[in-house]
């Protein structure tokens, strides 16, 4: 009875042993918030499974309420196994409830550049994956700018009421806008308060209690967002993200402010047009003139994955070359891997973002640094701004309002 009781441990063991080398079918769920990529994010998914045969990549896209769906997978214990991480703010607090793995010696985070890894740091420790660095300004036509005589990219306040005085003169609308969508305005008031401070040091003031969203540069500031809202489209508050896109890709708007990804959307529907980007002219002195540069999209692991090597497994793909070919040429998004060029995203966008980059003209992402849940506020804030309920000062006042709830 001892010999067959030996025997049937030994098969139970061998059994599990052999199931174990086999390995099992993992799903990966991976949610993140950039439609304007899914297909590209399909076939990286395509690709790496298959060079990972047992691992399946599930992937789920939110756009505009990312945030609050998130916050609802993680209040019910629902959390993707990755997810994208919007801004170091939402991160760190990720990190303290224990639901970001700790990346910082994993070996594909040797490939990421320098500049881009703050933006995924926390406590000396890195927690999430940088895929890109992405430039935040006015995306304008070149084509139309030497039209109406403009020589170059205006660089100050005045600069930019000439230029908008020019392509008017051309029967071209200067701006583009989307403020029915709130996120836009978002990127539109982070661009213009954050050159005015140190977004990252304005953050660590703000949470001591020693700062302000107002200071004497704001006004000039909110000179140049109410020459948007002058000499946009009409009926901007029906106006969302695609129509701002292609009303600039058919040359009936010479500017919009938006970010390189912007540019999937219009070569959609005009694949020759020739744009450039530069940074939201909010000073009078040339040497000012800077661009809105940082990390947009970070990816994590879920700490309490029962998958979380073969999370790392993917994380690792998304670094190597095949995948940021793909991100390169397809997204058309730069990528923050070492080595790679901007060359293939076929852009003199992204060029001039590279140029500004490279000049060391550039400043973070301010929003990315606010306190969790205010980068959802301040495009709302900006809507009552333009819609006169509220004044500059109130919608700072408010801001500031705001951060003391968030941190208390």
């Amino acid at each position: 009875m001892k010999f067959k009781g030996i025997l049937i441990i030994l098969l139970i063991f061998l059994f599990c042993t052999s199931a174990f080398a086999a390995g099992e079918k993992v799903v990966l769920k991976y949610y993140q918030y950039k439609p304007e990529i899914v297909d590209q994010l399909d076939k990286l998914a395509k690709l790496f499974n298959e060079q990972n045969p047992d691992i399946t990549i599930e992937i789920e896209s939110v756009g505009k309420d990312y945030i609050t769906v998130l916050k609802t997978k993680i209040a019910s214990d629902d959390i993707p196994d990755i997810y994208a991480v919007q801004g170091l703010a939402n991160m760190k607090s990720y990190v303290d409830a224990g639901i970001l793995e700790d990346l910082t010696n994993e070996p594909f985070m040797k490939r990421v550049a320098q500049a881009a890894k703050p933006a995924v740091t926390y406590n000396g420790k890195i927690y999430a994956l940088p895929l890109d660095l992405a430039g935040l300004g006015v995306i304008y036509n070149k084509g139309l700018f030497e039209k109406a005589g403009i020589s170059g990219p205006p660089k100050t306040v005045s600069e930019l009421k000439d230029a908008i005085q020019k392509i008017k003169k051309i029967g071209v609308i200067p701006f583009g806008v989307a403020f029915k969508e709130e996120w836009t305005l978002r990127h539109m008031f982070a661009m213009g308060h954050a050159a005015t401070v140190k977004p990252i040091e304005f953050a660590e003031e703000m949470n001591a209690g020693k700062a302000k969203f107002w200071n004497d540069k704001m006004n000039k500031v909110f000179e140049t967002f109410d020459l948007i809202a002058d000499n946009c489209n009409e009926k901007p508050f029906e106006s969302d993200y695609t129509n701002q896109t292609t009303m600039f890709a058919q040359e009936k708007t010479a500017m919009m402010t938006q970010g390189l990804w912007a540019m999937q959307n219009v070569f959609k529907v005009n694949p020759d047009i020739d744009a450039g980007m530069f940074g939201l002219p909010v000073f009078e002195d040339p040497d000012m003139a800077r661009l809105m540069v940082d990390v947009d999209y970070r990816i994590g692991i879920n700490a309490k994955s029962k998958n979380i090597e073969a999370a790392k497994k993917f994380l690792d793909f998304m670094t190597t070359k095949t995948a940021t070919d793909i991100w390169i040429a397809e997204c058309k998004l730069i990528s923050s891997i070492v080595g790679t060029k901007v060359d293939a995203i076929g852009s003199s966008v992204a060029l001039d973002i590279k140029s500004y980059i490279d000049s060391d003209k550039t400043y973070p992402w301010g929003y990315s640094y606010w306190a969790p849940g205010l980068s959802n506020e301040i495009g709302k804030l900006m809507q009552k701004y333009y819609l006169g309920e509220l004044t500059k000062e109130q919608v700072c006042s408010t801001m500031d309002d705001l951060w003391k709830k968030a941190i208390q």
